[in-house]
Formats: C-alpha cells, structure tokens, sequence
C-alpha cells in the first residue's frame, strides 16, 4: 500500500487535491487507518489517479471527469464535448483579438458628426430592464407589442423607432426604453399586455447626431458602446451639452422594405 504523499509523488497529483477527490467520491483511498485517518492507496489505483491528473490538467471539471473515468464510451464523450467547448472559446479569443487589432492598429475613425432642427414630437414606450441576459429577439418582441398596441389605438408610429436608457429603481439598475413616435400623446390609462408603458415628448431644438451601417465593418468591442458613440459624446461635451446615457437616443436607420439596416444616435444641444 502507498501513503498518500507517495501516491502523490507517482501521480502528480497534489496531497491536497487527492483529499478533495476523496470527499468529492472521486477517487477514494482504498483504506483509511481508523486511528490516524491516514489515506493510503493500492498500487491498481495508479492508472485511475493518473488518468484523472490528465483530465485534470485539460480542464475537464471534476463532475465531467468523473463521468469519463467510467469507461471508454462515456470518456470519448466527455472529450468530445470538451473539445467543442475549446473550439468555440477559441474561436471567441480569435474574434476578440481581431477586433483588438483593428482598434489598436488601424488609424482613427473619422465620423461625421452633424447639428439638425428637429421639432417637438410625442413618443410612447415600454420599459425592459437592461441586463446581460436582455437579447435583441426580446426588445424586438417589445418594439412589435408597442407598435400593434398604438396601431390598434388609432395612433400609429409615424416614424422609426428608437430606444434610451435611463437609470433604474436600484443604484446599478439600469432600464431599456424601446419608443414610437406618435403624432398625439398617448392616454393615461392607455396601456400595453404584460408591459410597462412610458409616455413623453421631444422638444424641438437642435440636437447632435452620428450614424453608421451594420454593414460597415467597423470593429466593435462586445457589450460596449459603438466608436461613433464616443465621438458624439465627445462633440456633445465640447459644446456644453449633458453627455449622459439617458440623453441618447439610438434611432434605427430602415431602408425602404422597413428593415434595419443601421443606427443614428442622437443627443439635444441645449
């Protein structure tokens, strides 16, 4: 019989981790002295331990390896799905990195930044609560409710729609505002089914505004703000005017079949 410091030696693994494996059931000592509880291992538990030390080491987890360790079909099943798992953080990494490169590499953008006239406008929205797991499919799902809802109201959109944030109820809350224009404002018992409805208006002034297709190729990093963005932020500042995330609004840029095919963000100038 080995102690558990030679087991250790043979195998790689650490004493620490052999007494993990054995609470986990993972790999148990083929006795425990019922005086000293000192773990020690038959030498037939070599191959086990070692196998498990490889698929310990290509960061197969415990409950995966364990799963492997009861034969051959179910190894090359969890290898297989191990691999696939590899393959698609990879490919992450290599799209992460790629977007790096263009950023860090490639000359500045260069975008145009333009001033316009717009007049007072109503709007009518519902609110989403802006998290990780929010997806394009649901604020899609929320600007088709709101649309149905004004039309059946007789107060359709009369233009693209566009969406806001705005802080929520708790500190780090934030809220997705997905809005219609409307040609009057909406009543105030006017509602849409399994939604929360936000009513309000633009004033008419001029206001700053940048856009861009999805088409464009432009590198962008994963969760956060288009460049172009940044530059708008950037002028809005210059000239005086509140920078923030609940002046913004992302309007979406249709082509002649009403579908998306690109972004306007715009902010007022007051």
């Amino acid at each position: 019989m080995l102690s558990i410091g030679e087991f250790a030696q043979l195998t790689g693994l650490s004493a620490k981790a052999l007494r993990i494996y054995d609470k986990q059931g993972l790999l148990k000592p083929a006795e425990v002295d019922p005086w000293s509880n000192y773990r020690r291992y038959s030498a037939g538990q070599l191959e086990a331990a070692i196998q498990l030390k490889a698929l310990r080491a290509a960061e197969i987890g415990l409950a995966e390896a364990q799963r492997a360790l009861c034969g051959r079909q179910d190894a090359a099943a969890v290898l297989a799905e191990h691999r696939e798992r590899l393959a698609a953080e990879r490919a992450r990494q290599d799209e992460a990195l790629a977007v790096a490169s263009a950023l860090l590499e490639r000359d500045p953008l260069s975008w145009d930044v333009q001033e316009r006239q717009v007049e007072a406008q109503h709007w009518a929205g519902v609110v989403l609560p802006a998290t990780d797991e929010l997806t394009d499919d649901q604020a899609d799902l929320a600007f088709g409710a709101l649309h149905r809802a004004l039309s059946a109201a007789d107060n359709a959109p009369t233009g693209p729609f566009w969406s806001s944030l705005r802080a929520g109820a708790g500190e780090d809350d934030v809220e997705l505002l997905c809005c219609w224009p409307v040609a009057r404002a909406v009543a105030p018992d006017w509602s849409v089914p399994g939604a929360s409805v936000v009513r309000g208006g633009i004033r008419a002034g001029r206001e700053l505004v940048v856009g861009w297709r999805h088409d464009d190729g432009v590198p962008v990093v994963d969760s956060a703000v288009h460049p172009a963005v940044l530059v708008l932020l950037a002028e809005a500042e210059r000239r005086g005017a509140e920078a923030g995330l609940a002046e913004l609004r992302q309007i979406g840029l249709l082509d002649e079949t009403g579908d998306a095919v690109g972004v306007e963000v715009a902010i007022p100038l007051i």
